[in-house]
């Protein structure tokens, strides 16, 4: 199993010269701009969709035309996988504390997973694994281009993205363990065959964790800015 790191790194310079009154530039009101870059889809060109990925995904506050959420939607499925844990109690408002309605309430054993996959099945198998707090959505852009060669899947972690949400102490307290076995319970139904695990920011521990403990189903690991590098 290779393990492979991925991450930024800055450099400053030692001494900055002094900077005189003269060389500070006055105040200017700021102005409104579109903000234009060459290649990219037009969700990403104009202002105010280039404010971040959760911007552009949602398509903007105000914004009456269909999302790229929507359209992201379409293109994934939904996989069930782990079971729904704790007490089998109904999940209650956590503000006023009473039962929530049936839509609000589990209606399967398993939790269902939001995931988009891309390449042929009979390819490598490649997990993208979203960092905290984002979605596969951050992935839309790798997907194509790994899947040239690979079998890609992206998938929202739950309580996350189009993923199901549950309540701490309603069938998933969002614990390292937890994460760590429902990640292995989704790999299960991804593949039976080693996949290579590509994990962003602070979710590297859950994968760290899962591979050490199960070597045998990992060919790669390979972690983005994990947390401490």
């Amino acid at each position: 199993m290779a393990i492979c790191f991925s991450t930024a790194s800055l450099s400053f310079p030692k001494h900055h010269p002094p900077i005189s009154t003269s060389q500070i530039l006055p105040r200017k009101k700021l102005s409104l701009f579109t903000c234009r870059s060459s290649g990219d889809s037009d969700e990403d060109l104009y202002a105010p969709y280039s404010i971040g990925d959760g911007f552009s995904f949602s398509g903007g506050k105000y914004s009456d035309e269909p999302s790229p959420a929507d359209e992201w939607f379409k293109q994934g499925k939904i996989v069930k996988a782990h079971i729904v844990g704790g007490t089998g109690e109904k999940a209650k408002d956590p503000i006023f504390g009473l039962a929530m309605s049936g839509s609000s309430q589990s209606s399967t054993d398993l939790f269902r997973w939001f995931c988009v996959e891309s390449g042929s099945p009979g390819n490598s198998p490649i997990i993208l694994i979203h960092g905290f707090p984002s979605q596969a959505y951050s992935y839309r852009k790798v997907l194509p281009i790994l899947s040239k060669n690979n079998h890609v899947i992206a998938f929202d972690w739950l309580g996350f993205g189009f993923s199901d949400k549950p309540q701490p102490k309603y069938g998933f307290d969002y614990t390292l363990k937890e994460y760590v076995d429902s990640l292995g319970s989704l790999i299960s139904e991804f593949s039976k065959e080693k996949v290579t695990l590509v994990v962003q920011g602070y979710f590297s521990p859950v994968a760290v964790k899962y591979a050490s403990n199960h070597q045998e189903k990992i060919s790669n690991l390979i972690l983005l800015n994990p947390p401490g590098h």
